[in-house]
């Protein structure tokens, strides 16, 4: 069995030194993987910070040596990037659609 730590883009996460740091940690402390959410929007009268996932896993890459990397879904009609060659083939690729109640809606 793999573990893996997922956290979110927003908020504190939103800060790529502070996910670089923590992937470094994870793979130091043992962890399989790091996977990061991938929001446009998150509850916005909150009115938190929104980072790009890929920036996010660009600085845990550059950060890391073994640690597998990647979001927790996707949107594939919003994303068409890859980090496979930064990341030494650690990349995990996660791709879904929302649900069709679901589109447009943002809380």
């Amino acid at each position: 069995m793999r573990f893996a730590v997922d956290i979110p883009n927003f908020g504190e996460f939103a800060d790529p030194r502070l996910v670089a740091d923590l992937a470094r940690r994870a793979e130091e402390a043992g962890w399989d993987g790091l996977f990061v959410w991938d929001h446009i929007t998150h509850r916005k009268e909150l009115r938190r910070a929104i980072a790009d996932p890929w920036v996010l896993l660009t600085a845990a890459a550059l950060a890391t040596r073994t640690i597998r990397l990647g979001t927790m879904v996707t949107p594939v009609a919003r994303r068409r990037v890859s980090t496979e060659p930064r990341t030494g083939r650690r990349k995990h690729d996660s791709a879904g659609l929302p649900s069709p109640g679901s589109w447009g809606q943002a809380r």
